[in-house]
């Protein structure tokens, strides 16, 4: 009589234990290279935002700075020129004036000056004489000789307010005068200044 063959299911039931073993294991492998990526992801946009916030910054502040006194020219009875000395700020980069746009505003007049003059070799200590015929100008009185405003050198915007290509006239006292300096890059510096009520100096600082 034979026996008869019982089929054993243990064999089975390894190799599903295998097989379900090595699915888990692709879906840690999986998820480990997922999270990875996510990860990647996550640096790379922070560091993209910073990046994004530094170059905000750095348009944010100007690279100038008043670099002392702003003074004025007067013929009696109005303000016909002023000089504002010029610095580049902590930690900025050079500047390049030959690309910078000076901008004068009035009560009820906005003027535009492009490609202002670079004077780098000044003829005098005046600034107001230094100008010269030009109805603007950069004076270099300490630096290298080029168009680039630099760390610790020192410059000086002079302006002709009274000039045909400037205002056209002298500002009476309490007149507010806007001069705003736009480099290529960063924010214009601005400065404001009121002429004050006495002009019977030749020279006079203003506040």
């Amino acid at each position: 009589m034979r026996s008869k063959y019982v089929p054993r299911k243990r064999a089975r039931r390894g190799m599903v234990g295998i097989e379900a073993a090595i699915v888990l294991i692709a879906f840690v492998i999986v998820a480990a290279a997922l999270a990875f990526v996510v990860l990647n992801m996550g640096f790379f946009t922070t560091q993209k935002s910073k990046e994004a916030i530094g170059s905000g910054l750095k348009e944010a502040s100007s690279a100038l700075e008043v670099d002392g006194s702003v003074v004025g020219m007067t013929n009696g009875s109005a303000l016909v020129a002023v000089a504002i000395p010029l610095k580049t700020s902590t930690g900025k980069n050079p500047i390049d004036l030959s690309k910078t746009i000076v901008k004068i505003r009035t009560k009820d007049k906005v003027v535009i000056l492009n490609d202002v003059t670079r004077i780098t070799s000044p003829s005098s200590n005046d600034p107001f004489t230094a100008v010269g015929t030009y109805s603007a100008a950069f004076i270099q009185y300490q630096g290298d000789g080029d168009d680039l405003i630099e760390t610790n050198e020192k410059w000086m915007l002079v302006i002709k307010l009274n000039d045909t290509t400037v205002l056209g006239t002298g500002l009476t006292p309490y007149s507010v005068l806007m001069v705003e300096i736009k480099p290529p890059t960063g924010a214009p510096l601005t400065v404001e200044r009121t002429v004050p009520p006495n002009l019977t100096d030749e020279i006079i600082l203003l506040e």
